[in-house]
């Protein structure tokens, strides 16, 4: 109980991005569980795809409506899920320091509809593809959406991969974007084309933020000190990933290091055994 209370604590401090990442794992660790099940008793492999997977055809679409949904956080493959993971916490970590929190949610889901219906107008209406029968599964369409979208906000930012290979943000996204468009006409044409629409959708977001499509009726967290702004892959005990070098607490908030000393405490003694002012910490840090 006491695991599961501080797994529940954890997801509810969460950023956005851990969020979907642990809603992604849940739904991927809950689809193994099924699938075992459904090929012991039934002797059906992936049981549940038919339930998740986005279909290509409109009438199919209208029996299964929610799949518009549960295709983007469903996965049925271990390493297709570990690198959309992967991604969307490096892409995210920058996206949030650009845009509210909220954000995040919108971008993600919002990105993989238009995803979808990039992927289903193509199967209907490319004559290459049209009089076959496709499925759409993965939040790859999503991720790109938070990728693109930070990239127009941070093209230049400085990205140390593993703090080896330093390469500009925007030279990371265009070569997921060339491969998606070479790759159409080689395997998963589906996925591919609803990858770059993603991608579009977060580039339209980002600019419309910006002031470039329309009013900017939301604007974003000041982008004036990330003009210069290098990032590196670091790993800090309760927290991990892409960071700022030059990343500082601000005034008031809580310090990573206090931060750090009441994730060890849960870590060692659970969440029950905090005071108020060490919970009222935690709430605080998860606002910022």
């Amino acid at each position: 109980m006491n695991n599961f209370n501080e797994l529940k604590y954890r997801f509810n401090y969460a950023g956005p991005i851990l969020k979907l990442i642990f809603i992604n794992a849940g739904v991927f660790l809950l689809a193994l569980l099924i699938n075992l099940f459904g090929f012991l008793f039934f002797g059906v492999r992936e049981f549940l795809s038919p339930f998740l997977s986005l279909p290509s055809a409109w009438s199919d679409i209208f029996v299964k409506p929610w799949t518009v949904l549960t295709y983007q956080f469903s996965h049925f493959g271990a390493l297709h899920f570990a690198f959309n993971m992967l991604v969307l916490y490096f892409a995210g970590n920058i996206f949030t320091d650009f845009f509210k929190k909220k954000d995040a949610f919108k971008v993600y889901v919002f990105g993989g509809v238009v995803a979808a219906l990039l992927f289903v107008l193509a199967s209907n209406y490319i004559p290459v593809f049209k009089g076959n029968s496709y499925t759409l599964i993965g939040a790859s369409g999503s991720v790109m959406a938070i990728l693109f979208a930070a990239t127009v906000y941070g093209p230049n930012i400085q990205v140390y991969l593993f703090g080896t290979f330093q390469v500009k943000l925007k030279w990371i996204a265009l070569a997921y974007f060339i491969l998606d468009l070479i790759s159409i006409s080689e395997s998963n044409a589906g996925g591919h084309i609803a990858h770059i629409g993603g991608a579009i959708f977060g580039c339209c977001f980002a600019l419309y933020r910006q002031g470039k499509l329309g009013t900017n009726l939301m604007p974003p967290k000041s982008e004036s000190k990330y003009n210069s702004r290098k990032l590196k892959l670091e790993h800090k005990r309760g927290s991990a990933g892409f960071v700022s070098a030059n990343q500082v607490s601000k005034k008031g908030n809580p310090s990573q290091e206090e931060v750090d000393a009441i994730l060890d405490k849960i870590s060692k003694s659970g969440y029950d055994r905090l005071s108020k002012e060490e919970k009222d910490i935690l709430f605080k840090a998860s606002q910022d």
